[in-house]
């Protein structure tokens, strides 16, 4: 069972305003007063991470532990198999929830939350197109012990270094059998349909930062000419958590990576630009409106912007056509289930197909 969650108060306090309807005392506007107020925590927040990174030899304690912990689940998410994948659901998810324990993991742990749904779109393809003849029994694996939580409080602003948690013992990855290449086939299909994920969009609530943020990104979104709708990507990135970190470097509401976002113009030094959801939604913006010019179609956009644009073209090129349909079996099992993801998302969120 997992321990109790310590939740940052500032963060409480923000869902209960949100949770309020943004009622201001002075009769202000209540998107613009909300938007404020995150921005204000957002500010805290950024600058708590600066403080945590800037001390090399303390970063380097924090990344080591993050590949200790999170590498298994990231790299499973990878794998070329969806067995492998659908191997780290519970693990993933567990250390999601164990994560926000500790102030220095707690942005890999939203990280991992944003991400959790396509470990479980694996695993119910799995169980959902079973083997006519069932491979034989793996091993049975050690369970997933994790340390106690961090002392309460431990999710606070300041300038001593957080408590971090030991390293991760040495440990066997789950081994798991790959199918035949029609059961294969038949299990990548029912996790990357668009219907699948109509209905698994459709089991979440609304994050509680959008109703503070969506105005103000969308704003962003038709300044740089894309489609406005394009903001709830952020769901699928990050759960609209702008101090979210990803364990290959990607942070922010748009998971933007340090070199796409240097290339943007933002900078990912101190302050780090990519934790600002204003500056965020113009580079995602500016960086989506890229790759359309490129790609000519918005899923084969969304593609590169998961994969990258380079694997994306090669793809393209290897198979001579222009369509996502058409490059989709040769792309990444996650990006072949992002994109459906995202397309669902925004058609839930907006009523309307990107």
């Amino acid at each position: 069972m997992i321990a109790q969650r310590h939740a940052h108060p500032v963060l409480i306090g923000l869902v209960l305003m949100l949770a309020g309807g943004c009622a201001t005392p002075g009769g202000g506007h209540p998107i613009e007063d909300g938007w404020n107020r995150v921005k204000a925590w957002t500010s805290g927040a950024a600058g708590q991470v600066a403080r945590l990174v800037r001390d090399d030899d303390y970063r380097g304690q924090v990344l080591a532990v993050v590949q200790s912990w999170f590498g298994d689940a990231g790299g499973g998410l990878d794998a070329r198999s969806i067995e492998q994948i659908a191997a780290y659901a519970d693990e993933a998810r567990q250390l999601a929830a164990w994560a926000e324990q500790y102030e220095s993991l707690a942005p890999y742990g939203a990280w991992l939350a944003a991400r959790l749904d396509y470990y479980e779109a694996a695993r119910e393809a799995v169980e959902q197109v079973p083997e006519s003849v069932p491979p034989p029994a793996s091993p049975p694996r050690e369970p997933l012990v994790l340390p106690p939580p961090a002392p309460t409080g431990t999710i606070t602003v300041r300038a001593a270094r957080p408590e971090l948690p030991p390293p991760r013992p040495p440990h066997d990855p789950p081994r798991v059998a790959v199918p035949a290449p029609p059961v294969e086939r038949r299990r990548i299909e029912a996790a990357t349909q668009s219907d699948y994920w109509r209905r698994k969009v459709a089991t979440h609530p609304l994050p509680p930062q959008a109703a503070g943020l969506v105005p103000r990104l969308q704003a962003a979104f038709r300044e740089e000419r894309v489609p406005e709708s394009l903001v709830w990507m952020a769901e699928v990135e990050s759960r609209f958590n702008p101090g979210a970190r990803s364990p290959a470097g990607a942070a922010g509401l748009f998971q933007l990576m340090p070199a796409t976002a240097r290339s943007l113009g933002l900078s990912t030094d101190d302050p780090d630009q990519r934790l600002d959801p204003d500056a965020s939604a113009r580079a995602a913006a500016r960086y989506l409106h890229r790759l359309h010019t490129r790609f000519g179609s918005w899923p084969v956009a969304l593609a590169a912007y998961n994969c990258g644009q380079g694997r994306v073209a090669g793809a393209l090129k290897r198979a001579r056509t222009r369509t996502y349909a058409g490059i989709a079996a040769r792309l990444p099992l996650e990006t072949q289930m992002y994109v459906p993801r995202v397309q669902e998302t925004i058609r839930l969120r907006t009523g309307k197909a990107l």
